[in-house]
């Protein structure tokens, strides 16, 4: 498995960058001036308490501040900080139709 680490610390497979590119490719049309953001949620408390997962949706290009713009591979996206702090030094892998968050 090819893996690869972010500057912000968090690393990532080929098999994820792949998934991005070919979801942005897929996308990108329905979602002109929009960026491909990634947010990574880990629950404290309640029914879903020490589960983690990675929400991906479209915001508009300019809604947050450049520096929370990266690169993973060769697709341009957004993550919060909040969402790069919680996922240092966690893998992100695609496999089987899936996107997995390990630690």
């Amino acid at each position: 498995m090819e893996m690869q680490r972010h500057p912000c610390g968090f690393i990532y497979t080929r098999e994820f960058s792949d998934f991005l590119r070919e979801k942005y490719h897929a996308e990108e049309s329905g979602h002109p001036g929009e960026l491909l953001s990634l947010e990574y949620v880990s629950c404290g408390d309640g029914d879903k308490a020490g589960m983690s997962w990675l929400k991906l949706a479209w915001v508009n290009l300019f809604a947050g501040p450049s520096e929370n713009h990266l690169e993973i591979g060769d697709t341009a996206v957004f993550i919060h900080k909040q969402s790069q702090r919680g996922l240092k030094n966690r893998l992100l892998h695609y496999t089987d139709g899936q996107v997995v968050v390990k630690k």
